[in-house]
């Protein structure tokens, strides 16, 4: 019995020493071992790998997310600082003096760099400037029309700069009517708004057209343009109808020259001869010395 061997091993039923503790563990043994289990190593390590690609490129991608949404809020935040307070000025409504029918009457937007004193006719408000403006104009009411005379979208980037805005507003009818229109800055040429003013609404009266003289003209032209178009297509229509009836009728009836018979002229006998009338003459002509003129 060989009692050489250390206290970590014992030697099996076989004859083999079995290792108790790893360090102790001959080469040969523990290549042994990893050779046989390294196959099923690999493929638990393959599929532990396959599992949690999902993971690691749903994480990758929310990574990107956030970097990106970080540097959008951050750039909204640095345009926003970059905004400086200028001036709005406005038509005041009540000047426009709008009138049934009348002619359209302009109102006007202006966004200033730097502000002013308010003319006759006009509001003024502060507002935040230094980036591309826009300005939309709302109206309501029964057939009122507010139509545009300048682009939707203007930059004022600078103390120095301003820009204007226009429209034509006009009612066919009396009454009440409502104007309001809202100023947003963009963040450069896209739709992102940096800052918003709440719109600002007003209520005007359209009054009754006035009874001068002018509109006296114009109505009366108005009456006689349409009754002379009503006239003209009667005069057109009547026509037409008095030429239908003319040919409705000569077909109807016959024809005069075949429906009575022509009178036949007499008929000239070829052996009868022509009467000669025989005239004495009036006046005689001289005698000539006493004798007559034998007869023939």
């Amino acid at each position: 019995m060989d009692t050489s061997r250390k206290p970590n091993q014992q030697r099996s039923q076989h004859g083999t020493v079995v290792v108790g503790d790893a360090s102790a563990m001959s080469p040969g043994a523990v290549n042994s071992i990893a050779h046989s289990c390294s196959p099923w190593l690999v493929l638990a390590l393959l599929a532990a790998l396959a599992a949690s690609l999902p993971f690691w490129f749903t994480l990758s991608i929310d990574r990107g997310e956030r970097g990106k949404q970080k540097q959008y809020i951050e750039e909204i935040g640095r345009a926003r600082q970059d905004l400086f307070t200028g001036q709005l000025v406005y038509t005041d409504v009540k000047s426009l003096q709008l009138e049934a029918g009348g002619e359209p009457r302009l109102f006007r937007v202006d966004v200033l760099g730097r502000t002013r004193s308010a003319k006759p006719g006009e509001e003024q408000a502060p507002l935040k400037a230094g980036a591309q403006i826009g300005v939309k104009l709302h109206c309501a009411g029964t057939a009122v029309r507010c139509a545009p005379l300048s682009s939707e979208r203007q930059s004022v980037l600078s103390k120095e700069d301003r820009a204007t805005w226009m429209w034509e507003v006009s009612s066919q009818h009396p009454g009440k009517i409502t104007i309001a229109f809202t100023v947003t800055a963009y963040l450069g040429d896209g739709n992102t708004v940096l800052v918003e003013k709440p719109p600002l609404t007003s209520r005007v009266e359209v009054a009754e057209p006035s009874a001068s003289w002018f509109s006296w003209v114009k109505d009366f032209w108005g009456w006689a343009a349409g009754a002379i178009a009503t006239l003209g297509g009667m005069a057109v229509s009547l026509s037409a109808i008095v030429a239908v009836i003319v040919m409705v009728i000569r077909r109807r009836l016959p024809d005069a020259s075949a429906a009575e018979p022509s009178t036949p002229e007499p008929e000239r006998r070829a052996d009868r001869r022509p009467r000669v009338v025989v005239t004495r003459s009036a006046r005689l002509g001289p005698r000539r010395s006493g004798r007559r003129a034998p007869r023939e």
